[in-house]
């Protein structure tokens, strides 16, 4: 076992205040024969002089220094120089329990799988809660991963066998749900996939991502298009229950988006027509969800009336 590579890549990117955390769970992993790629996307705080500081005390860290282009294109470069068998991935304001890799490789190992999936824990500084929506069965199918694992597609709890990951890329052009698409695709090539219940992950939440920041940009719209793929994939496959999950995903986006460019100085009047162009054509689904009255009344404004129901919205909301 000892003579199976894992490459482990962490994008980096201002991320200061948790980076030594993050690198110290890895390079003191249990399991030794590790390369560690730290991709420096252009951080503008101390983040790359913390990189380069690592690589000088451990010569299994590779550091890549680039322009900043986003978290999607910091994980291609370490997937295009990785030199694993395996491929793990961790985010730079995470961390990891010291055995994550011994546990993950010898399980995937022992099942003859090419993904191991890991529990994790999910909070901030000293308030950790497990999470408790992972699967009870031990090995599924592709299928019963979509179902299960749609509400949390992402790459970092898992261990990929490089193989299975040829001719997947994280999408850069997406500038949202990359990990999703990305799951979604890994998921989609095998059926054979391993669930370990043990929490071995750290997920820090951030209240500064997307949807928690109530920020917008233009290029995400290409994410309702993604879903819309991906429903049909449910619908022919006739999985329903993950048919549903997906649209109700694609339709809690499109409001909540279409809310955050309500609340903008300057609203961009063209994402939001898309955006209520298909609200509007699933506008009764909308209406019949637990949304709450204030944000189903704006919404049914906005399909009228846009400049006025942000206007409203923004006497509503802002303080």
């Amino acid at each position: 076992m000892n003579k199976k590579l894992i490459s482990i890549i962490i994008p980096v990117y201002n991320v200061e205040p948790y980076l030594r955390q993050c690198i110290n769970s890895v390079v003191n992993q249990t399991y030794r024969n590790l390369e560690i790629i730290l991709i420096d996307d252009g951080s503008t705080d101390n983040s790359g002089k913390i990189c380069d500081e690592y690589a000088l005390k451990d010569s299994r860290i590779k550091v890549i220094h680039k322009q900043n282009g986003g978290v999607s294109s910091a994980r291609n470069i370490g997937l295009k120089f990785a030199s694993g068998e395996y491929i793990g991935f961790v985010d730079s304001d995470d961390f990891i329990e010291l055995d994550m890799y011994s546990m993950l490789l010898k399980k995937i190992l022992e099942s003859k799988s090419q993904l191991v999936v890991c529990n994790w824990f999910d909070g901030m500084e000293n308030n950790w809660l497990e999470n408790k929506r992972f699967p009870i069965k031990e090995k599924v199918t592709k299928n019963e991963a979509l179902e299960s694992f749609y509400w949390c597609m992402f790459p970092w709890n898992k261990l990929f066998k490089k193989d299975i990951l040829k001719d997947i890329s994280f999408l850069e052009i997406l500038g949202y749900g990359e990990d999703t698409l990305f799951c979604f695709n890994v998921f989609n090539k095998t059926d054979n996939i391993l669930c370990i219940k043990t929490p071995k992950y750290y997920y820090r939440r951030n209240d500064k991502s997307a949807l928690n920041a109530h920020k917008f940009k233009k290029i995400y719209l290409g994410f309702i298009d993604v879903l819309q793929k991906e429903i049909d994939y449910a619908g022919k496959n006739n999985l329903l229950e993950l048919k549903n999950k997906i649209y109700n995903h694609q339709l809690h986006t499109a409001t909540a988006w279409l809310g955050f460019i309500a609340l903008e100085k300057e609203p961009d009047i063209e994402s939001a027509s898309i955006l209520i162009k298909y609200v509007k054509k699933n506008l009764i689904a909308f209406l019949k969800t637990k949304a709450k009255i204030t944000k189903k009344s704006f919404i049914l404004l906005a399909c009228i009336n846009f400049n006025l129901a942000s206007k409203i919205y923004k006497l509503i909301y802002r303080k």
